[in-house]
């Protein structure tokens, strides 16, 4: 618990004071860096994996591959947020062991960059929290991508 308590203030430290006009249609991709917490089986509790999603508003489709001293998985998941983000979708590992997911996150816009604010710029997020992908397991995320909308980071 502690360590979800040090990710949401380190986000919180590091966020840019963003101003949002419009629903914003966004494409990201980036590396996951996570810790099983838990029981595990023998060997590293380390897991690397990398997500990539499109987001309309508040909403966003993720899909997702994770590499853990035991099992590979894939998985797809739907991520709303309204102050505090939620995953739900469903993981397959690699013996077709299919399993829901659920968790909460909070994320932040890092960058917004590229010359302007409006129209389609290059954008870089960073997020973290805890999920449930077969395994418990705390998280940070870093994506980057292109969004289309008015956002500006002051």
């Amino acid at each position: 618990m502690r360590l979800v308590v040090i990710v949401v203030v380190l986000l919180a430290a590091f966020a840019s004071p963003a101003r949002a006009d419009d629903d914003l249609l966004n494409y990201t991709i980036g590396p996951v860096f996570a810790v099983r917490v838990g029981g595990h089986a023998s060997g590293s509790a380390a897991i690397v994996g990398l997500e990539a999603g499109v987001g309309y508003g508040p909403e966003r489709i993720n899909i997702g591959f994770e590499h853990r001293s035991d099992h590979d998985a894939g998985y797809i998941e739907i991520d709303p947020w309204y102050l505090l983000g939620g995953s739900f979708g469903i993981a397959i590992d690699d013996t077709s062991k299919a399993t829901a997911i659920g968790g909460v996150w909070e994320g932040l816009p890092i960058a917004g960059f590229g010359g302007n604010c409006s129209g389609w710029h290059n954008i870089a997020t960073l997020a973290g929290g805890y999920r449930y992908t077969g395994v418990h397991e705390l998280f940070v995320t870093i994506k980057a991508g292109r969004m289309d909308g008015n956002v500006c980071f002051d």
